[in-house]
C-alpha cells in the first residue's frame, strides 16, 4: 500500500499509472470513502480523457486502459449510489460526467446523468458560487453567469487547496 505523501510524489513525477494501481487498490480493498471515490473517479476520467496523450500516459497499454475505463463505470456508478446527496461529489462527477459522456457509456443517457448530478448539486446548494457557476455554464449568456464567476474565483483556491491533480485541474478550469 502507498500512503498519501508517496502519491503525491507519484502525482508530481506525473506518474500517474503508479497513483492509479495505488488507488485502484485501496478501493478493491474496501477503501470505498468519499475521497477515495472522487479522487479514484477523477484519475480514471482523466487518464481515459487524455488517452492520447503521450506526456500523461506513459507506460500505459491496451489492457491498462481497458481496466481504468472499467473502474471509471465502477466508481461513478458506486458514487451515484452513496454519494448522491453530496454536493462535492454531484459537482466534481456531474462535471466529468457533462464533459465527456462517452467515457461513461452511453452518450445520451450519461449526459442526462451529469445535466441531474448539476441540477441536483445546484438544488443543495443554489448559494454556493462554484456550483452555481457550473450550473449557469450551460448558457454563459445566463442571468447570473458572470457574477457567479467572480464569486466562484473568491472561492475556488480554498475548495480546491491540495497539491493533487484533480484539485489542480478543478483550479484550473473553474477560474473563469
Amino acid at each position: 500500500m502507498v500512503d498519501g505523501d508517496r502519491r503525491d510524489e507519484f502525482e508530481t513525477a506525473k506518474q500517474y499509472q503508479e497513483v492509479f494501481i495505488s488507488t485502484k487498490s485501496d478501493w478493491d480493498r474496501g477503501k470505498r470513502d468519499l475521497d477515495t471515490c472522487l479522487n479514484l473517479g477523477f484519475l480514471s476520467w482523466y487518464l481515459s480523457v487524455e488517452s492520447g496523450n503521450p506526456f500523461i500516459t506513459q507506460g500505459l497499454n491496451e489492457n491498462d486502459y481497458e481496466m481504468i475505463e472499467s473502474t471509471l463505470k465502477e466508481v461513478s456508478e458506486e458514487g451515484i449510489r452513496k454519494f448522491s446527496r453530496n454536493t462535492k461529489f454531484l459537482l466534481i462527477f456531474g462535471y466529468m460526467i457533462t464533459l465527456f459522456p462517452h467515457h461513461f457509456g452511453d452518450y445520451e443517457h450519461w449526459e442526462s446523468v451529469g445535466k441531474n448530478m448539476l441540477s441536483k448539486a445546484y438544488e443543495l446548494e443554489p448559494s454556493d458560487p462554484i456550483i452555481e457557476m457550473i450550473f449557469l455554464a450551460d448558457n454563459m449568456r445566463s442571468e447570473g453567469y458572470e457574477d457567479a464567476c467572480l464569486r466562484a474565483k473568491e472561492c475556488i483556491q480554498d475548495r480546491f487547496n491540495s497539491k493533487r491533480l484533480m484539485d489542480k485541474y478543478f483550479q484550473d478550469v473553474f477560474d473563469r
